[in-house]
């Protein structure tokens, strides 16, 4: 595992990627993924991508701990403009997850036309 910065939550730096069309495909092959909306309540309370679960930026890593995610399934993290998400997934990947960040966010997946759901409750 790697060690995080101290200022490891700031929303700037390097994290790996993935386009929303790219997730799209992943999800229509039925690939395993765990997806998590690193937004606040109200921003997913708005809608989703189906089947993510709510774990904000701000609450990590509780937020994450309390979801027991598979350490063998990679994670995408959602967020609004895929700012939030960046730091989410410097710190899964810190803890071992293979991890990505939707590129663009919930306004970049709107954009390319897919589709939001109602999300459970957070």
């Amino acid at each position: 595992m790697s060690k995080l910065p101290a200022l490891w939550w700031l929303p700037v730096g390097a994290a790996p990627e993935i386009k929303p069309a790219d997730l799209a495909r992943w999800l229509a092959d039925g690939r395993r993924l765990q997806l998590i909306d690193s937004r606040t309540a109200l921003e997913y309370q708005q809608g989703t991508i189906g089947g993510a679960r709510f774990a904000p930026l701000t609450g990590m890593p509780t937020s994450v701990a309390d979801l027991n995610l598979d350490p063998e399934v990679p994670v995408v993290a959602l967020c609004l403009t895929g700012h939030r998400s960046l730091p989410a997934v410097r710190w899964l990947r810190s803890k071992g997850y293979e991890a990505y960040s939707l590129s663009g966010g919930i306004t970049a997946w709107k954009k390319a036309g897919f589709p939001l759901n109602n999300p459970e409750e957070p």
